[in-house]
Formats: structure tokens, C-alpha cells, sequence
């Protein structure tokens, strides 16, 4: 950006969106003939399509879909230990029915019981030690150290209230910290009640008999040839452990199917913005090719089969033509990408408004059983036609099939032309000029950023020119700025040019003959120079400029 002073810096921002231009030379116009998906770039590129809003809301809904499966996975590989531990849980209460059924189970059951009260009242008192040193921390910082009295004079009337306050303070202070330390005898005191508890009580005796019959059968046990001493106990622990775990499953697989339920509504999601996409720019379209009589660009969805095998290989991580039975090619009968293609792009294209919507629909339907069918080829539960296909299915990561089911083949644009007394036929079918015609006039047709064209009347006979090149400039140059740079002198007139340019070559250089308006002299004799049909041509389109320019 240039600044006051003459020099210039650098400003922030996308150049191609803060200043928005298109270049179209004959020969880009006729390769994007050629290459429908170039063409569906720049109709992305129309602020109705709206693709940048659009790809930011499928790119987050994606990541939510791929992130909520992942989560559902995670939940499901720890779910997937439920079998084992049931069956470790069974081992288990045997080994435990084996000390139950020596007829001492009462025993066993009271031992247990006590041995978790013991544990609950050992932590009680650990709580109790802890109020002891808190409310004894509290005590020490209740007496802050005395107050500094050096400067102040006890003779001076001021300085004596300050210190006689002082002293208040004071000793108010020596009062809490007597206070608190009241409370922590008192804590200690509750403390050593619950002490006394576990060393003189009802409960401490009911301890004991419970803890001497279980030694008493422990040696009976290990006498008899049973479990070591400790086993007991260790397998009752791990019971506890195993029932806990399993208890936690059942919350754990509701969380997992509510997870599925979410990636499943952001699937569908993804399917909604994928139709929408397509809607925009059908709309697109038809809004500015409404009874353009040159050129026709339908769009269908999903359509575009020349890209799907590649695509599809790319997913499933084989892009080097394996597989050939399984994944196919369009038009390969009883494969993967034969079965979704089909004849349905033929099918679209003839098919009225309503059958349309339908035939859409099957295409959707057929894109979710391919998908559905490489799943079950992954979990081997559908034969493939390559074994070794079926092999590598089953090394597929999880993440990769998550990216499958997020995937949907592009639009495909099929572009018409229409033909001299044949109608409107598929674009492959015309001559350069007639192709380069059509999309020419679809170029033209919207926008109102600057537009450059470069000899667009290449391949294009006087009537096509005159037809399309010369009314639309006509007709553009009033909502956008034109810039042609052309050979036809034609176009320059017919077409009213605003600002002429006339270049040639000096010295192998490119230089301005002259410039101007085609109301100046110079300007007119140059264009009358390169004009077919020199000056009389040029006064039968202007003849009020060849006349001078004094009507003008």
C-alpha cells in the first residue's frame, strides 16, 4: 500500500480476495472444456455458492463426527474386556465357594465385615489427626508477632491513642490465640475418645473373636491343604475389584451407544450439507444461465465417476490398481465402484425435475451399501472376490473406515451446447469454436469483479463472435470492468470499446501506438488500419464518429 510519503509496505490480507480479478485466455477457456472439475472451481467461486462458509461448517462437523467415534471406540476397546473378567469373576467365586463350603462361611463373612469396618475407623482417625494439626496450625497463626511501638512517643496525645489501641489489639489477640488453643484440646480430646474406641470397646472385643476365628480356620485350611494363609483375603479383594469393574460397564456402554448415536446424527449431518452444497449451486446456475441460448451446465450430484475409483483407492490405502475384481473401475460390472457409478449420470441427465430426486436418492443409497459392504468385508462377515482383498481389509485401521463413511464422491457438471438446428448437446461433441463459445458465454455471464480476456475470439467464426463476444461485452461492461486483448478490430468497435489500446512490435518490443477513445482521430485511423472492411465498415457502425467528433 502506498503511503503519504511515497514509499510503500505491505498490508495484510488475501490480494485475490481484497482485490478480486479473472483472466480467461482462449486457451484456459478450452481446456476448462475439457475438464469439468476446473469449471466447478470457479462456479465454487461465486459468492452464492458460498463454498468458504460451507467448507468451514462441513470441516467442523467432520472433525466432530471422527472425533465422537474415536471417544466411542475408546469406550468400546475397554468393553471389549467384559468377557474375560466375567469369566476371571467365575474363577473366582469358586476358588471363594471352596473356603465357604468347609462349612465355616459365617466365619469368613464376619472376619470380612469387621476387617472393612477397621478400615473405616483407622481412617477416621487419620481425619481426626489432621483437625488436630490444622486447628493447632490455625492457633500459631492467631498470634502475630507484637507490635512495633519504637516510634511512637507515649507523651504525645496522638501517638499514646495509636499505642492504647494498640494494646487492645493485643490483647484481644493473646485472648483468640488462647481460644483456639482451648479448641485444640478440645480436638485432641475428641480424638483420643475415638483412640480409646479401638483399644477398649465393645467393638475392639467383637475385633477380636472375629480376627482369632479366622487365624483359627486360615490353620485349619492350610492344614487340610488349602490356601495360604492370606488367600482368602486376596481373593475376596480381587472379587471386589472384578464386580467392580463390571458394575461399571453397564454406564460405560450407555455413554458408548449415546456417543454412536451423536456420530451417527453428525453423519447425517455431513449427508445435509452435501445436498446443500449441490442445491447452491444448482441454484447458481440456473439463476445465471436463466434462457441463455448458447450453453447449459446441469449439475449432478455426487455424479462425478472418473474420480471415484481413485478416491476410493486413496481411502482404503491402495492406489496402485490391486484389487481390480473387488474395487473396479466404472463400468466394470459386480465391483465396488461399477455397482455405485453405473449408468446413473445418463440416467440424471434425461430424467424430469422429480425423477431426479429420486434417482439422487438411490445414488446415496448405493454410496452407504458400498460403504456398509467394505465394513463387512473388514469384519469378515461378506466373502470379497479376492481373498487377499478380504486381507487387507482386515488390517484397515478403524480411523481410515471413519474417513470412509465420511466420504462422498463430487458433484459432476456436464456442460451442453446448442447446436445449429440440433438443440442443446453435450459439450464433447462440439467443435473447438462451439465449445469455447459455450463456455465462454458462461464466463460472461456472471460476477462483477474486473474481467480480462485474452483473443477470446480464437476458433470462433464472425457470427459467434458478433453473437456472444460482442453483445455480451455490450452488456457486462456496464456492471464490470472489461479488458480485452484481442486482433479482431471488430470486436473493438462493435463492442464500444471505452479505451483503445493499439500496441506493436519495435525493436522485438511490445509498444503503444496509441491510445484513446475511438472518438479521436488517431485512434480511428489505427483501428480502420487492422479492421476487416478498413474505414467503410468502421463508418457504418460509427458513422457519426467517422463524421468528426464534434456530435459525440
Amino acid at each position: 500500500m502506498e503511503q503519504a510519503d511515497g514509499s510503500w509496505t505491505a498490508s495484510p490480507g488475501n490480494v485475490a480476495e481484497r482485490f478480486p480479478v479473472r483472466i480467461y485466455s482462449q486457451k484456459q477457456v478450452y481446456e476448462l472444456t475439457r475438464d469439468p472439475g476446473a469449471l466447478l472451481g470457479i462456479v465454487d467461486e461465486a459468492p452464492e455458492v458460498g463454498l468458504r462458509a460451507w467448507s468451514e461448517a462441513w470441516t467442523a462437523e467432520e472433525s466432530r463426527f471422527l472425533s465422537l467415534r474415536a471417544q466411542a471406540r475408546e469406550i468400546g476397546a475397554a468393553l471389549a474386556d467384559e468377557p474375560r473378567m466375567r469369566g476371571e469373576l467365575e474363577d473366582v467365586q469358586r476358588k471363594l465357594a471352596v473356603f465357604e463350603a468347609a462349612g465355616h462361611a459365617e466365619i469368613l463373612k464376619r472376619w470380612q465385615h469387621r476387617r472393612r469396618q477397621r478400615r473405616a475407623i483407622e481412617v477416621r482417625a487419620d481425619e481426626l489427626d489432621g483437625v488436630v494439626e490444622a486447628i493447632a496450625s490455625a492457633a500459631d497463626a492467631a498470634l502475630p508477632p507484637a507490635f512495633d511501638d519504637a516510634g511512637f512517643d507515649t507523651t504525645d496525645a496522638a501517638d499514646a491513642a495509636v499505642l492504647q489501641v494498640a494494646a487492645q489489639v493485643s490483647g484481644d489477640l493473646a485472648q483468640l490465640h488462647a481460644d483456639v488453643q482451648a479448641l485444640v484440646v478440645r480436638a485432641k480430646t475428641i480424638r483420643d475418645a475415638w483412640l480409646v474406641m479401638g483399644l477398649d470397646s465393645p467393638w475392639q472385643a467383637a475385633w477380636t473373636e472375629a480376627e482369632g476365628a479366622y487365624d483359627a480356620l486360615v490353620v485349619a485350611l492350610k492344614a487340610a491343604g488349602g490356601a495360604e494363609p492370606t488367600e482368602y483375603g486376596r481373593v475376596v479383594q480381587q472379587r471386589q475389584v472384578l464386580e467392580a469393574r463390571l458394575s461399571s460397564f453397564a454406564g460405560q456402554r450407555t455413554k458408548m451407544e449415546a456417543l454412536e448415536k451423536q456420530a451417527e446424527t453428525c453423519l447425517s449431518r455431513l449427508i445435509e450439507l452435501r445436498r446443500e452444497l449441490n442445491t447452491r449451486r444448482q441454484d447458481f446456475l440456473a439463476t445465471v444461465l436463466n434462457g441463455n441460448p448458447l450453453v447449459r451446465v446441469e449439475v449432478v450430484p455426487m455424479g462425478d465417476g472418473s474420480t471415484v475409483a481413485a478416491e476410493l483407492r486413496r481411502l482404503l490405502g491402495r492406489e496402485d490398481g490391486a484389487f481390480q475384481k473387488d474395487i473396479g473401475e466404472p463400468g466394470d460390472a459386480g465391483t465396488l465402484v461399477g455397482e455405485l457409478v453405473a449408468n446413473y449420470v445418463s440416467d440424471y441427465l434425461s430424467a424430469d425435475a422429480a425423477s431426479r430426486t429420486s434417482l439422487a436418492s438411490a445414488h446415496e443409497a448405493r454410496l452407504a451399501a458400498l460403504k456398509a459392504k467394505l465394513w463387512d468385508i473388514l469384519r469378515s462377515t461378506v466373502a470379497a472376490s479376492d481373498k487377499r482383498f478380504a486381507q487387507h481389509m482386515a488390517g484397515r485401521p478403524p480411523e481410515q473406515m471413519d474417513r470412509l463413511d465420511a466420504w462422498f464422491p463430487p458433484d459432476a457438471l456436464r456442460v451442453s451446447f446448442q447446436g445449429k438446428g440440433k438443440g442443446f448437446q453435450p459439450i464433447e461433441r462440439g467443435s473447438p469454436g462451439q465449445r469455447s463459445a459455450a463456455l465462454l458465454a458462461f464466463l460472461l455471464s456472471h460476477g462483477d469483479e474486473p474481467i480480462v480476456l485474452d483473443q477470446p475470439e480464437d476458433d470462433l467464426d464472425n457470427q459467434l463472435i458478433y453473437e456472444l463476444i460482442v453483445q455480451q461485452l455490450r452488456a457486462i461492461k456496464l456492471r464490470r470492468q472489461v479488458l480485452v486483448v484481442t486482433h479482431n478490430a471488430n470486436i473493438v468497435v462493435n463492442g464500444d470499446a471505452e479505451l483503445v489500446v493499439a500496441l506493436d512490435v519495435v525493436n522485438a518490443q511490445a509498444a503503444v501506438t496509441c491510445k484513446g477513445g475511438l472518438q479521436e482521430q488517431l485512434v480511428r485511423d489505427e483501428v480502420c488500419r487492422v479492421m476487416e472492411g478498413g474505414a467503410e465498415a468502421f463508418q457504418r457502425r460509427y458513422r457519426r464518429i467517422a463524421h468528426g467528433g464534434g456530435d459525440v
